[in-house]
């Protein structure tokens, strides 16, 4: 009757060991793990950009243009270099939108979005130095507004995108020769 109580103890203590050693070689792969799926993600819509851009030079706007929307890179990041890397693609993003509007209306480019656009651009630039900073030492509560702040960020640049793509292909239809 000794036996298979010990047995149990046995069997419930080394479940337990089992199930720490588990969690804290999680807690040693998860970080790294996380990094490297992030820059995956990131390079994902680098390539969506680049894919754009030769399109763009293929004479495909409306495809180039449709690239360059998805290429919005709509995660908050969780590194400084990060940080810096996606904010400097949403400026080459904003910057290919900008050629865009040019190859369809020439040297005139007017649109309202595209001012819209840089600001939104950033708006989120801060908001992402600031996630970074807050990330490494700050309150979850506030992490948790910042994180809301920059959804309703991504929202209004995901629509402000779709405007600006909108302006561009309709001066490419208004435009006569």
């Amino acid at each position: 009757m000794l036996v298979p109580l010990i047995g149990i103890a046995v069997a419930a203590v080394s479940i337990g060991v089992l199930v720490f050693l588990g969690s804290v070689l999680w807690g040693a792969v998860r970080p790294p793990l996380g990094a490297f799926l992030e820059r995956q993600q990131f390079a994902r819509h680098v390539a969506r950009a680049q894919r754009g851009d030769q399109r763009l030079r293929d004479g495909d706007v409306g495809a180039a243009l449709a690239d360059f929307e998805a290429a919005l890179y709509p995660h908050p990041p969780h590194s400084a270099v990060l940080a810096r890397a996606i904010a400097d693609h949403h400026t080459g993003l904003l910057s290919r939108l900008m050629a865009a509007a040019d190859s369809v209306q020439g040297r005139r480019v007017r649109l309202i979005s595209l001012a819209k656009a840089d600001r939104l651009f950033h708006e989120r630039a801060a908001l992402q130095l600031r996630y970074v900073a807050l990330r490494q030492s700050g309150s979850r509560q506030r992490l948790r507004q910042l994180e809301q702040e920059f959804r309703t960020n991504t929202r209004d640049l995901r629509t402000t995108l779709s405007a600006l793509s909108a302006e561009i292909a309709s001066a490419r239809a208004v435009r006569y020769h």
